[in-house]
């Protein structure tokens, strides 16, 4: 992160940070969620330094990585409500990279993780009380999702379930399985700026992610080099620094503390239907919002005109093309 923000300032405004501009805050920890909270918030707490440095800053930068997604919500809402962030006067913009916060396609010794499939379970409620309080109280949440990811399903790294305006979503995608006119990548894309501006995706992230789950693209990548791009750092930078208050730029949906998010409960243990895509798909080409929208219509238009040209050549993607072949001719 350190490295992205130098990067940053020195690019945008031909500025360069010193050292003492920025604190690094290294917290690591192992364990179940709740006990690494503690241990985390101990350890910062402890630290004169890094207390200082948290309670002074203008700007706090948070950078999290698949487990420690649900560590730091949780931790973060501890600092504010102990009084240690103050919103009033600081802006705290916290980067999400293949979060854990749904289903966990590994089934490893992290039995605690698989918690999160129940929405009613102790953590997961907890969690979801961790999240709404830092986004009332006016955090800004980047989510950036693997578009292949061998461990987190792509709905769970951009927080499907949640709704609210501070939220930005985002895909990596790496380098080597990009393809300007792969159908899939549009599709993710397409949906992910429907979120972003405030619009329903009919549910389309949550069954598209049963299909990218695994290595669909290459053997290497995904879940484990997402934390390595530096693109992914400047999202985050870019979303806090360039809309408002800071930048000139107005988000898609209008930003505020103060505002309830909305936490959809989703029971992950239940097979997912596959034909229920379909109907995601017809669902969006039936949004009167989106039919509305020039932009959205558009862009709608010029994906079922690549579902036409696609020629998928694995089992997965032959399958979505034949699910979805009914709505080429829908817009």
């Amino acid at each position: 992160m350190a490295t992205a923000v130098k990067h940053y300032f020195a690019t945008e405004y031909n500025i360069a940070l010193p050292e003492s501009a920025i604190t690094c805050i290294p917290l690591e920890g192992e364990g179940k969620i709740e006990d690494r909270v503690h241990r985390l918030y101990s350890n910062l707490v402890e630290n004169s330094v890094w207390l200082d440095a948290v309670s002074s800053a203008d700007v706090i930068l948070w950078a999290t990585h698949s487990q420690g997604t649900p560590v730091s919500v949780m931790l973060l809402q501890r600092l504010l409500e102990r009084g240690h962030i103050h919103v009033h006067r600081q802006s705290v913009c916290l980067l999400a990279m293949a979060g854990i916060v749904r289903r966990y396609f590994e089934a490893d010794a992290a039995r605690e993780l698989f918690e999160f499939m129940d929405t009613n379970s102790h953590i997961s409620q907890k969690f979801r009380q961790a999240q709404a309080f830092i986004l009332r109280c006016g955090i800004k949440m980047v989510l950036v999702g693997s578009m292949q990811d061998q461990v987190v399903p792509l709905y769970s790294a951009i927080l499907s379930g949640t709704t609210h305006p501070n939220i930005l979503r985002s895909v990596y995608i790496d380098g080597h399985i990009y393809s300007e006119d792969d159908f899939v990548i549009h599709l993710v894309t397409f949906a992910l700026k429907l979120r972003n501006a405030g619009l329903s995706d009919h549910g389309l992230l949550i069954y598209v992610s049963e299909v990218l789950a695994g290595n669909l693209y290459a053997l290497e990548g995904g879940h484990s080099t997402i934390y390595e791009e530096l693109e992914v750092y400047t999202t985050a930078l870019r979303y806090l620094f360039e809309t408002q208050p800071f930048g000139k730029l107005l988000s898609e949906t209008e930003p505020g503390s103060e505002t309830e998010a909305i936490l959809d409960p989703l029971l992950a243990k239940v097979q997912l239907n596959p034909f229920y895509l379909p109907w995601a798909m017809r669902g969006i080409c039936d949004d009167v919002r989106i039919k509305n929208d020039p932009r959205l219509c558009q862009e709608l238009a010029d994906l079922c005109s690549l579902l036409k040209r696609w020629n998928p050549t694995s089992a997965k993607m032959r399958e979505i093309k034949f699910r979805l072949e009914p709505l080429q001719t829908s817009v």
